[in-house]
């Protein structure tokens, strides 16, 4: 849910506009409306599959690497949305977030490896 501004601007962190360029790049290779119809249905039920199990464990040099890779997207980020995300969590949820997020990222590109999503 988009939180409300207090005096009723639109918040331009939670602008929708953002999405068009990729929902328009998708519409191109895919066909008008193939980027929520086809696609999202498979991934979303992929996530939903993926939150049911207990996840891969990752070697310690990995899950470091991962800690490595958070700190410099967290350096990389702008600050408007560090400071929100900031505003509202502590710092170390923050960063514990940006490495569920690249963990789901790393579990993706492995199915998409071997073929688990070869329906999109």
């Amino acid at each position: 849910m988009k939180p409300e501004s207090d005096d009723n601007e639109r918040d331009p962190l939670w602008d929708d506009q953002w999405f068009d360029e990729f929902s328009e790049m998708a519409d191109r290779r895919l066909g008008d409306g193939s980027a929520c119809e086809q696609i999202h249905p498979i991934v979303e039920a992929w996530f939903a599959a993926l939150n049911e199990e207990e996840p891969p464990p990752l070697r310690p040099s990995v899950e470091q690497a991962l800690s490595c890779l958070a700190t410099e997207v967290l350096n990389a980020t702008p600050p408007a949305i560090l400071d929100t995300l900031v505003a509202h969590n502590d710092e170390d949820e923050v960063a514990d977030w940006v490495v569920q997020v690249l963990a789901i990222g790393k579990a993706f590109q492995q199915a998409l490896d071997a073929g688990d999503l070869d329906d999109i």
